[in-house]
C-alpha cells in the first residue's frame, strides 16, 4: 500500500473516532465542545468530501454539533454539501430555494428529505422532472404537500411507477389517484373505478356512446393475433389520441384492466374485445377465465368512467387543466378515494397479459 493511501485511510479512521467519541455523550462542557470542532474542521479539511460525509452523519442528529461542521461541509461540496443541505440546521431560506430549483440533483433529493420544508421549496422540488427529486420528496413523511405540490408529484408519477407506487403507500396524503392506475393493486383500481362511476353519475349527463372505427377494430384483431404488441400500441395510441408510450404501457398491463377499460373507452364492441383479449392473453387452462373477467369489467363500467380513468392514465381525454382544477384538500387528511373501497376487489385476472407480444 502507497503511503498516500495508507495517510488518507488513517486520516478517515481518525476522523469517523473523534465524531463517534463526541456523538458519545449527548453534552459537552464549552472548551471540550471547541476542541472537538478545531480537530473535526482540520480532519474535514484534508479528507474527502464522501469520506467527510460517511464520518459526520451522526454529527447532523446531535445537538451541540458546532455550525462550523455544517458550513465545512458545504464547503466540500459533492456529498459532504448534501448532508448539509439536509440536516443542517436554520438553512437560509432563499439557499434552500435557490438549490430546490437549480441546485444539482444531488443537493435538490438531499433538501427533499428535510424536515422543515416549507410550501415553496415543496413546490420548486414537486416542479423538477427528476425521479431521484420527486422520489425523495414523496418518501418525505414529514412534508406536508399542498394541493399544487399534490398535483405535481401525481402527473410527474404518471410515466414513473416507483414514484407512483410511493404516493399510493402514502396514507396521509388526499390525491388524485386516477393517473397512477397502472401502479395500482387490485383493491386501489376498483376504489378508482367506483369513484370514476359515481363521479360519472352524479354529473347526470347522458351521451351516445362512442363506437370504435370497424377498419381499426380489424386491424387491432390482427396485431394481437400476430403478437405485435408495437402495432397494437400504435393503433390505441391513435385512436386515444396519446403518446405511443402511455399506449403501450396500457397494452402491457400486467393485469389486462387498463387495456381492457381502454377498449371499452374507445368503444371497442364486446364480442371483438373479447378475440383481442383471447389474443392478448397467454394461453393455458385459465385463458377464458381471464378474458370472462375482463369482460366483465367492461359490461360494468360505463363508458365515460372508462374513459375518464383512460384519459388519467393518458394525459389525453382529461386535460392537465381539467386535473388541475379537481377540488383537493390542503390538509393532510386521508383519501377520500380510498374510504370508498369495498372489501372485495375487481373481477381477478390471474394470469398476465402476454409482454411478448
Amino acid at each position: 500500500m502507497d503511503a498516500d493511501k495508507q495517510r488518507r485511510i488513517v486520516d478517515a479512521s481518525l476522523l469517523r473516532a473523534t465524531v463517534d467519541q463526541f456523538v458519545e455523550r449527548s453534552m459537552h462542557p464549552t472548551a471540550d465542545i471547541r476542541q472537538f470542532e478545531k480537530l473535526a474542521l482540520g480532519l474535514i479539511n484534508i479528507v474527502d468530501a464522501e469520506t467527510a460525509a460517511r464520518a459526520a452523519l451522526p454529527l447532523c442528529f446531535h445537538p451541540e454539533t458546532p455550525p462550523s461542521i455544517f458550513s465545512r461541509l458545504f464547503e466540500k461540496g459533492g456529498a459532504a454539501a448534501a448532508l448539509a443541505f439536509q440536516f443542517a440546521p436554520n438553512l437560509p431560506r432563499r439557499d434552500m430555494i435557490a438549490a430546490a430549483e437549480r441546485g444539482p440533483v444531488q443537493f435538490a433529493s438531499a433538501i427533499a428529505r428535510r424536515r422543515d420544508l416549507d410550501r415553496e421549496t415543496m413546490l420548486a422540488l414537486a416542479s423538477r422532472n427528476e425521479g431521484d427529486v420527486l422520489r425523495a420528496l414523496a418518501g418525505n413523511l414529514f412534508a406536508h404537500f399542498d394541493s399544487a405540490s399534490r398535483r405535481a408529484l401525481v402527473m410527474a408519477a404518471r410515466d414513473d411507477a416507483s414514484l407512483a407506487r410511493m404516493l399510493l403507500d402514502r396514507d396521509d396524503l388526499d390525491l388524485d389517484p386516477e393517473p397512477l392506475f397502472l401502479a395500482a393493486s387490485r383493491l386501489e383500481r376498483m376504489a378508482i373505478v367506483l369513484g370514476a362511476c359515481r363521479q360519472i353519475l352524479a354529473s347526470g349527463a347522458t351521451e351516445a356512446p362512442l363506437r370504435a372505427d370497424a377498419d381499426v377494430v380489424a386491424r387491432m384483431e390482427a396485431a394481437t393475433r400476430r403478437y405485435d404488441r408495437s402495432a397494437l400500441a400504435a393503433l390505441l395510441s391513435e385512436a386515444l389520441e396519446c403518446r405511443k408510450d402511455r399506449a403501450h404501457a396500457i397494452v402491457a398491463d400486467h393485469l389486462g384492466e387498463a387495456f381492457a377499460l381502454a377498449l371499452n373507452a374507445i368503444g371497442v364492441p364486446l364480442d371483438s374485445a373479447t378475440r383481442i383479449l383471447l389474443a392478448a392473453c397467454p394461453g393455458g387452462g385459465r385463458n377464458a377465465e381471464v378474458v370472462r373477467a375482463l369482460i366483465g369489467l367492461m359490461r360494468s363500467t360505463p363508458q365515460r368512467a372508462a374513459a375518464r380513468i383512460v384519459g388519467a392514465i393518458t394525459g389525453a381525454a382529461r386535460s392537465e387543466g381539467e386535473v388541475s382544477r379537481r377540488p383537493m384538500r390542503d390538509d393532510p387528511g386521508g383519501p377520500t378515494w380510498r374510504r370508498a373501497a369495498p372489501t372485495q376487489s375487481l373481477p381477478q385476472p390471474s394470469r398476465k397479459v402476454d409482454q411478448s407480444a
